[in-house]
């Protein structure tokens, strides 16, 4: 009996052992597995068009839209002629392990006021060695559903810049993080509220982005690039064709054309949401191409743009960046076995990134 005790022992540790070696084995497959990354992100538009189908309280879904084209977009994210008053806090979360960096939380009010309060005020991590304005500084926004874990493969990411003397200075997307209104999941209020509302809080980010750059400039900053994951690569793109602001930039799975992911299949909630209140969607996208800078010119040097993305990639489609790169002659673009929602978990993407920053830094003799 006891020889049968320890043969079933056994064999149920060498299955365990197995599923476990199995499991390590089938992880990089399935990172790097076509079928798996677009699973997870046509999984992931489903999610968000069933928070947006929720919608915001039914008196203001119906309400006009705040921008109908890019020409309004711009006049209504132009920086005032007013000094900013910027205040200073440390950081107590979303710090680096570099502790001889300077970590604090940069605050000012947004010009543009959204429904929820907690993201009309901006707020800017910074991560320097010296003051700002002695070192190159990378301008960092990233995309939708940036997340207290997300934070993590982020920090690796602003650490291949800090690494290199650069300092970092990141715009926390409007609705996310430390933005979220109380008991809301970061980003969902970007989806579960009005049209308005929602295409507002593009707005709020652009503007906050043009309104810090300024700010970055008044410091001294002589040298300063740019960092955008999805949608806020979409926004720094958008910027650099009204303004000669960022010196180079590099996209992480850009977000191009937002309105097309409204067009998918898993999306049909959040559609069916807009009409019902009253939308029609030829008109909702036409305010989502304001968002849309492919068909416009940047104002930074070609040679100074990288792009790293996703070939498997469902949000973000490689032939939507393949074109814009042709019609930009952008040279340097790196597809990687990803798709948009793992891309932080492709360590290639790290490497990639790091040799990008390397390339721009000494165009700049830093």
């Amino acid at each position: 009996m006891e020889i049968r005790k320890r043969r079933l022992w056994r064999r149920r540790a060498l299955i365990g052992i197995g599923l476990a070696v199995g499991a390590v084995v089938s992880v990089p497959f399935l990172l790097h597995s076509q079928w798996f990354n677009a699973f997870v992100d046509r999984r992931g538009i489903a999610l968000m068009a069933e928070v947006a189908a929720r919608g915001g309280p039914p008196a203001e879904r119906a309400r006009g839209l705040p921008y109908a084209n890019a020409a309004e977009l711009e006049a209504l994210t132009r920086p005032p002629s007013t000094p900013l008053a910027v205040s200073v806090e440390p950081m107590a979360h979303y710090r680096s392990k570099d502790a001889t960096l300077t970590q604090e939380v940069l605050t000012f009010p947004s010009t543009i006021h959204l429904d929820q309060p907690a993201s009309n005020t901006a707020r800017v991590y910074v991560y320097r060695h010296d003051s700002l304005g002695r070192r190159p500084v990378v301008l960092w926004m990233t995309g939708q559903y940036t997340s207290d874990l997300a934070m993590v493969p982020i920090s690796w990411l602003i650490e291949k810049a800090t690494a290199r003397g650069a300092d970092v200075v990141m715009l926390v997307p409007p609705y996310h993080l430390d933005r979220s209104p109380p008991g809301v999941v970061s980003g969902d209020a970007v989806l579960a509220t009005s049209l308005a509302d929602h295409m507002n809080s593009y707005a709020q980010g652009l503007a906050d982005l043009r309104v810090l750059v300024r700010w970055l400039r008044a410091q001294g900053v002589s040298t300063l690039g740019g960092f955008g994951g999805s949608a806020g690569a979409m926004l720094l793109l958008r910027m650099a064709t009204w303004e000669r602001s960022l010196d180079f930039l590099t996209l992480f799975n850009p977000m191009l054309r937002i309105g097309d992911v409204l067009n998918r299949p898993d999306a049909a909630p959040a559609r069916a949401r807009l009409q019902a209140d009253g939308h029609r969607l030829e008109d909702v996208q036409r305010v989502y191409a304001s968002l849309d800078s492919t068909g416009d010119k940047p104002t930074l040097d070609p040679a100074r743009l990288s792009v790293l993305y996703g070939r498997f990639d469902q949000l973000a489609l490689e032939s939507t960046t393949r074109a814009w790169a042709a019609r930009w002659n952008v040279s340097r673009v790196v597809p990687h076995d990803c798709g948009h929602s793992l891309a932080l978990l492709e360590r290639e993407m790290y490497r990639d990134y790091a040799a990008q920053l390397d390339q721009d830094l000494r165009a700049f003799g830093k």
